[in-house]
């Protein structure tokens, strides 16, 4: 008599279920740090264009352009710069303004901000007549957004051929629903000079 073997089925254990916590927790961490990690990442840049009125020159040396109003403390000065969100999420812009910190602490106090509407469809177009004052706005991936900026000359006193500038914008937004703080370069440099000096009285 010859015995053959007897097939028995086997059954892998079954996944148990604190192996399957586990790796759903993994899962949902992993999905948390790359959330994270693109939100940190994305990063806001100067746009295609820029642009000021009649009471201000401009010349470019090299790589560098600069825009340049004349000191005249308490005059209020407007100069353009287009923010860029190159993507690859919308972005939206809660606040602009030129320094960073207390509003009591900044050199040049914005007086104005505004902002011309611009989508994939249209051209980045600095019109300030059609201009419409700052609140959030979304600004989609690969699109810019042109914003107006007027500043006042601060009453500060200045050596004769010096001057006051500053080449970024200090941006607030959101981006995937958390917030974000940039400077953002303009992609020149605003510098307010004093030919002949100025001392307070």
């Amino acid at each position: 008599m010859t015995l053959t073997p007897v097939l028995v089925p086997t059954r892998k254990p079954p996944v148990t279920r604190r192996r399957r916590l586990l790796i759903v927790a993994t899962l949902a961490a992993a999905l948390c740090a790359g959330y994270l990690s693109a939100i940190i990442s994305h990063r806001l840049d100067h746009g295609s264009s820029w642009w000021h009125g009649a009471d201000a020159e401009s010349r470019t040396e090299g790589q560098r352009t600069e825009v340049r109003f004349a000191f005249n403390p308490g005059r209020q000065v407007t100069f353009g710069a287009s923010i860029r969100n190159p993507g690859p999420w919308p972005v939206t812009i809660t606040d602009i303004a030129v320094n960073d910190g207390p509003a009591d602490q900044h050199v040049f106090k914005i007086a104005r901000l505004a902002v011309n509407h611009a989508d994939e469809a249209t051209a980045v177009v600095f019109d300030l007549a059609a201009a419409a004052p700052f609140r959030s706005i979304r600004v989609a991936a690969g699109a810019e957004l042109p914003v107006f900026v007027t500043i006042t000359i601060p009453d500060v006193e200045m050596a004769p051929g010096s001057g006051l500038f500053f080449d970024d914008l200090a941006v607030d937004y959101e981006v995937l629903g958390l917030p974000r703080h940039q400077r953002v370069p303009m992609g020149f440099r605003l510098l307010v000079h004093s030919a002949n000096g100025y001392v307070p009285r």
